[in-house]
């Protein structure tokens, strides 16, 4: 074998080649991307860039390292660069359109972008001025109900019709311009909608009920009925809903009210004849808020005169252009959202710099008790927590996962301190984030059956629906999660299914409806879409090369087929999708089709003990003439190909990383192959063989992250890859076991598939050890190798997990079909 020893040469000849090329340039250590797909070099200096090229870059590597590589390929005229170097189009500047708008949105962010809502913007113009005049004390919000008033005379959502949303609205409205005697034409108006569609008020009333309604309403019928406003008080519809009132009160211990914080401090508004307003005056949140809701706070100072209701009305107010919303601030729901929506899209990584404010953000408010939608909240629910809980836990941010036990009760997990109702949607994050497990963590273990059998649950009834939102996607996403959970998961599959599932319309339910434009919106999937058809596009041409390359090497004739080629690709191209991770990917496909080739090749003719001993020994001297004379030609093109394809992975890693990584590379190889020989058949002890710390090495070294020798001879380095082989060496041998025996997950497993079930549980305990490693413990190891080692080991999770029916289905879907665009 070629001695890599004189990898300091490379960057001499380099800059010889660079002057060469470009003799006014003063080129300075260059700043490289060096892959098996494609390789650049830049010069910068004084604002002169120079560029070398793949071919140069080739030729110049194969005179400093005196071998022979493999033809450049056509798609190596590709160029890398953290940010995708688009062609001129149509599809870039929509690109970039959505990139300049996404990037405003989060340099705005403050304490959350949501909508007017008109029965909060109507109580709080129903306040009297604090001086006594007698005058409102907010004119611009009757001035905003004024402006606002629909066609129908209404008030609410102009894009959906949800008839309690419009009546609780529109009698709000009434009532407000009444206090005051003006605009009677919109009164009018207003009385003569509700009038036409009070009697419906039932019609619909399902699970998008609006929160606290049975509260609310009662209480603006009585005001109404005190102004005489001509409307049907003794209705037997109407009734039901006072009946409702009536049973709701009943289980409101008053006494618990007045000494701890509920949610029943956002709807004071419909208490205020059963509340003391001394007592409630100590659970004021901090800015001035009742739980920072307009309408509740705007009651409290009508009978309070509470100079900091006042405040926090008059900036809400302000910021809202004379209205008010459902409730506000939302920042820490806002800001978790965004980045949680990003992420689902596939698009997060143009954003890295904003992702990181918005988490730390979010971590400074974090409490042992969670979190609410809004910072200081005193009260806290699951759905918020657990959305931070997931995405700080990921980002490698310390949460404690006792913070779940404020939500537990009994058997169950609950979102708030009484609830009526269990909301999907807490649920749903809620078991995304049980799912994130370090070792031991007993309470997320209880959480995440929990919610798994709730879902499951709602699943089996058709009810995966929620009192929270109004969503196009929800029932898609709830499915997908249960049918692959986190581990089986793989990101491209999920952003390909979530760019249809994402509501740019979606609803939101409070006590009215309300929309959070910095949550949902069509930047975000316009990016998503045309991002994911600029990568499929990428994977496409990389994958034409692969198939073209396995055909010139006869893989086939190894059992290697075309269908397993694709396969191979996609595991990497779902995992590692980016653009600028074109090396890493290909590194990975390649190695993982030379390594099923060698399987095969060992299981097959050469699956005696001794050819597989002359095979490795060949290996081992580097040396295809050591191969013995009877050995097929098949094997020879196999270990030919294979030296071939490690020291191109050799050059491009050692240029790549600035020094020589060789040693390292063919150490994992050779490793591999000799436990791979060893390996028989699967029986109760698994051999733990490194064809994960193959992939992880391979792609790793060509990425532009520098592993140090020091950083690889730490413990945390080597346990970390042992963790990987032993979770990846579980996997394969349980899929050959659940192949043989013909196991099905949607089907209960027999006993004697008991073997299955022992090796799952032994990957799920070494898994958590991992996610421990990668997302906590192991801070010293470089984050390409941590993000490349979960990588590998989700897709042996998913390759256990779903049928080749299931892969296939994905394989078309992620690499041959495009995301359609719908204006």
């Amino acid at each position: 074998m070629a001695s890599f020893a004189h990898y300091g040469l490379l960057d001499s000849v380099l800059l010889q080649k660079a002057r060469e090329i470009c003799p006014r340039a003063s080129p300075v250590v260059p700043k490289c991307t060096a892959s098996f797909a494609f390789t650049r070099y830049y010069y910068e200096k004084d604002g002169v860039r120079l560029t070398i090229a793949k071919a140069e870059a080739r030729e110049v590597a194969e005179n400093a390292f005196q071998i022979d590589l493999l033809p450049i390929a056509e798609t190596e005229k590709l160029e890398v660069e953290k940010r995708p170097n688009l062609q001129l189009g149509e599809e870039a500047m929509e690109m970039e359109r959505c990139l300049e708008t996404i990037k405003s949105m989060f340099q705005s962010i403050e304490d959350g972008e949501i909508s007017v809502s008109p029965y909060d913007t109507a109580w709080v113009g129903r306040v009297p001025a604090l001086d006594g005049s007698g005058e409102p004390q907010f004119p611009s919000c009757l001035q905003w109900i004024i402006e606002n008033q629909l066609t129908d005379g209404s008030w609410g959502d102009s894009q959906l019709f949800h008839i309690r949303d419009r009546i609780l609205n529109t009698l709000g409205c009434v009532i407000a311009l009444k206090t005051w005697n003006m605009a009677s034409d919109t009164i009018n108006k207003g009385l003569c909608f509700l009038q036409r569609h009070i009697q419906n008020i039932n019609a619909g009333n399902g699970v998008h009920s609006l929160i606290g309604f049975e509260i609310s309403f009662p209480a603006l019928m009585e005001d109404a009925k005190a102004m005489n406003l001509d409307l049907p008080y003794d209705d037997d519809l109407l009734h039901q809903v006072y009946a409702e009132r009536v049973l709701k009160l009943k289980r409101i211990p008053l006494d618990v009210l007045h000494k701890s914080p509920s949610t029943l401090l956002h709807s004071l508004e419909g208490l205020c004849d059963v509340v003391d307003w001394d007592k409630l005056r100590e659970l004021q949140s901090k800015d001035g808020s009742f739980l920072f809701s307009p309408a509740s706070t705007a009651c409290a100072l009508i009978q309070t005169s509470d100079v900091n209701c006042a405040r926090y009305l008059a900036k809400t107010v302000k910021i809202h252009n004379g209205g008010a919303p459902n409730v506000y601030p939302v920042d820490l729901f806002e800001h978790l959202w965004m980045v949680d929506r990003l992420e689902r899209l596939g698009i997060a990584r143009y954003f890295g710099k904003e992702t990181r404010n918005n988490l730390d953000y979010v971590y400074r408010y974090w409490a042992n008790e969670g979190i609410g939608w809004a910072r200081d909240s005193s009260v806290q629910d699951i759905d918020d927590t657990s959305m931070a809980f997931r995405l700080l836990r990921l980002h490698g941010f310390d949460v404690s996962t006792e913070v779940f036990s404020h939500f537990k009760q009994g058997d169950q997990f609950i979102c708030f301190k009484g609830q009526a109702t269990q909301a999907v949607t807490g649920i749903y994050n809620l078991y995304r984030a049980s799912q994130i497990l370090f070792p031991g963590e007993s309470i997320l273990q209880e959480a995440k059956q929990f919610s798994k059998d709730f879902l499951e649950d709602k699943r089996a009834k058709n009810q995966i629906n929620d009192k929270w939102i109004i969503s196009k996607g929800l029932v898609g996403e709830v499915e997908y999660a249960l049918d692959f959970p986190w581990y089986a998961s793989q990101p491209r599959i999920e952003t390909r299914l979530y760019i249809e599932q994402y509501g740019t319309d979606d609803i939101w339910i409070g006590k009215s409806l309300y929309r959070m434009p910095f949550v949902n919106n069509t930047a975000y999937v316009d990016l998503a879409r045309a991002d994911f058809n600029l990568c499929q596009s990428i994977h496409r041409k990389e994958l034409d090369e692969i198939i073209r390359w396995s055909r010139e090497n006869r893989f086939d004739e190894l059992g290697v087929v075309q269908d397993s080629i694709v396969r191979l690709y996609f595991l990497s191209a779902v995992a590692l999708f980016e653009p600028e991770m074109a090396a890493s990917r290909l590194a990975w496909a390649h190695s993982s089709i030379l390594m099923t080739a060698v399987r095969s090749l060992f299981s097959g003719w050469h699956s005696s003990p001794r050819k597989k001993r002359h095979f490795v020994d060949a290996f081992g001297r580097w040396d295809v003439t050591a191969v013995y004379e009877d050995i097929p030609k098949s094997a020879t093109r196999l270990l030919t190909c294979t030296f071939r394809m490690i020291k191109m992975l050799c050059v491009d890693g050692s240029i790549a990383q600035g020094r020589d990584i060789s040693d390292v590379l063919i150490n994992a190889w050779q490793t591999w192959l000799a436990k791979e020989a060893d390996t028989g058949e699967e029986g109760a002890e698994v051999n733990v063989v490194p064809e994960a710390e193959v992939i992880v090495m391979s792609a790793s070294f060509l990425d532009t992250e520098v592993i140090s020798r020091d950083s690889i001879c730490r413990p945390e380095f080597s346990q970390t890859i042992k963790l990987t082989n032993t979770v990846c060496s579980l996997l394969r041998v349980a899929t050959h076991s659940k192949e043989k025996r013909g196991c099905d997950r949607n089907v209960s497993v027999p006993v004697e598939e008991k073997n299955f079930i022992d090796l799952k549980q032994r990957a799920d305990e070494a898994m958590r050890e991992l996610v421990w490693a990668v997302h906590e413990g192991h801070r010293g190891v470089p984050s390409m190798v941590k993000r490349v080692c979960m990588s590998v080991s989700k897709s042996f999770y998913y390759t256990t997990h779903c049928s080749n029916t299931e892969m296939d289905d994905h394989v078309d879907m992620v690499l041959f079909q495009p995301v359609v665009y719908t204006k």
